[in-house]
């Protein structure tokens, strides 16, 4: 879509660079990092952010469906691509053509595995998940690996080349789950060959549980900015949303804003209409309740937000006019509004408000001499 409006997702390729050479400085010297990509990077962007972790040296790629791996083999990136979720006997035939590796967690996704392979003529690469207490997906028993075992050794083209399980609780730094999390994945891991990536720690893990780094990490939301809120590391946010000032107008007190008539004016007041609204992924959850910057001043969104515009109180701003910049994550002057702050008015989590702005919101994406 051509991009004639001034609505932007502005994404810090260097600010991302920072927070991968900081995730590396917690690691052991051995320990090789995976970049999660799954949900288009958190709303990153899915082949920018793959294209990154090659040129920093990455060692894995993780994503959620064969879809997303298929997108990152097709735009060239030849990174090892872990798929994590259950697939289907279509998901294992796509992997196995377009080489990305598998997850296994269960005895019958070894045989689409083993079926998949036939088919694409060539081995295919496969980790076990293991269930440690998440229960989602996984091996939940030592007699079920032992029996994936044995089904793997006359599986010639379906080679195990790593195991992972993960952490339910590993936000909490004293959580006595993660730790018999670790202690269980220790015994399935004994069973294993000993020559295989094994890997458990998140973002929480990596900072909270050290000890959990095995021989590989999985670096998601900490290289994304928004690692948990008691974390001692800083990692810095990297997206940045603004929107164009579209239309300004002073109204008088009594007067209403918006759908419903949820916010009247108690006195005179300058309203800025944003050209942005629910339908780019901007939450309505924010109405009367969030703001934005605009010109380094923080503005109160005033009314129900729109599915394209929303209006705010401008007052504070001295000289406004349409065309000018407001932000509405990221950083504006000596004021912030992180993701984070968002999330909680919302109710939510930064994950789900940064990979909910939407595909017509355009990523722009800067290097250190463009920011």
């Amino acid at each position: 879509m051509q991009q004639l409006r001034k609505t932007s997702c502005l994404i810090s390729l260097a600010g991302i660079r920072r927070n991968i050479r900081k995730m590396r400085s917690l690691l052991p010297n051995n320990a090789a990092l995976m970049l999660i990509v799954k949900a288009d990077a958190y709303g990153h962007g899915l082949t920018q952010m793959s294209f990154l972790a090659e040129q920093e040296g990455i060692e894995c790629l993780g994503v959620a469906i064969a879809e997303e791996g298929i997108t990152i083999r097709e735009a060239g990136v030849r990174l090892p691509v872990l798929i994590f979720g259950a697939l289907n006997q279509a998901g294992m035939d796509a992997a196995a053509v377009h080489d990305l590796i598998v997850t296994l967690p269960s005895i019958q996704s070894i045989e689409m595995a083993k079926l998949a392979a036939q088919r694409a003529g060539k081995p295919l690469q496969a980790h076990f998940k293991l269930e440690t207490g998440m229960n989602r997906i996984g091996i939940h028993s030592q007699d079920d690996l032992l029996l994936a075992l044995d089904l793997l050794r006359t599986a010639h083209d379906v080679h195990i080349c790593g195991a992972f399980t993960h952490f339910a609780d590993a936000n909490n730094s004293s959580s006595y789950y993660t730790d018999e999390q670790i202690r269980r994945f220790e015994v399935f891991s004994a069973m294993l060959p000993q020559d295989i990536l094994l890997h458990a720690a998140a973002t929480g893990g990596i900072i909270f549980k050290p000890e959990a780094s095995f021989n590989m990490v999985r670096a998601g939301i900490g290289i994304y900015g928004y690692p948990p809120k008691n974390s001692p590391v800083d990692f810095g946010p990297c997206m940045t949303l603004t929107a164009e000032v579209s239309f300004v107008k002073t109204i008088q007190a009594g007067e209403s804003v918006g759908y419903g008539c949820t916010f009247t004016a108690q006195r005179p007041m300058k309203i800025a209409t944003l050209a942005i609204g629910y339908g780019d992924g901007y939450s309505r959850l924010m109405s009367n309740r969030g703001r934005v910057l605009i010109a380094g001043v923080s503005c109160p969104i005033t009314g129900l937000v729109c599915m394209d515009q929303m209006m705010v109180d401008a007052s504070g701003v001295d000289y406004l006019e349409p065309g000018d910049e407001a932000v509405l994550i990221g950083g504006q002057g000596d004021e912030f509004i992180g993701a984070d702050e968002v999330a909680d008015i919302c109710g939510t989590i930064p994950y789900e408000v940064l990979l909910s702005i939407g595909a017509r919101v355009p990523r722009i994406y800067l290097d250190a001499d463009e920011e």
